[in-house]
């Protein structure tokens, strides 16, 4: 396989090693399944590039080698206040409340219309309908949060 040479700035390097701790941190908490070649290498080139930055002093400085995952990492006190804790932080927020409202409105259509008449509604019926609970979901979760969503347990696990 041939080598390329990559020219960078410091403030690149920098984004680029933030980049790399984004995508190990995601990897780390998706778990693809079994032995992913794909997740394998993105994993070990996100490892040699943290390994380069380290050599970067405005970089190295904010890493040490983290013996949980044995690879040169960024230290706790900079991950807190680092860009790419924000843009993780933002993903998993968007992520629970879109599946939150989704699974909603798709439980809710159930609770409508039980289970055969939503087996027979087509897929276009069936996504209008879950559509147009889920804009009014998402209403209601974006004027009021959870106050006044309500979650009934059936009488056997309450």
């Amino acid at each position: 396989m041939s080598k390329l040479d990559v020219e960078l700035s410091e403030t690149e390097m920098h984004h680029l090693a933030e980049m790399c701790a984004m995508v190990l941190t995601m990897l780390g908490q998706a778990k693809p399944e079994g032995n992913n070649p794909q997740a394998e290498a993105w994993q070990r080139l996100c490892v040699a590039l943290l390994k380069a930055a380290r050599g970067v002093p405005s970089i190295g400085r904010h890493m040490e080698f983290n013996p949980d995952c044995g690879y040169w990492f960024f230290k706790h006190a900079y991950i807190d206040r680092a860009f790419y804790s924000d843009v993780l932080d933002d993903y998993r927020d968007n992520t629970f409340w879109a599946e939150l409202v989704s699974r909603c409105a798709e439980q809710s259509l159930v609770e409508n219309f039980g289970d055969e008449a939503v087996n027979l509604m087509s897929d276009e019926e069936r996504a209008a309908r879950v559509s147009t609970l889920e804009k009014a979901l998402w209403n209601e979760v974006s004027t009021h949060g959870m106050e006044r969503l309500l979650f009934m347990l059936p009488p056997t696990e309450s």
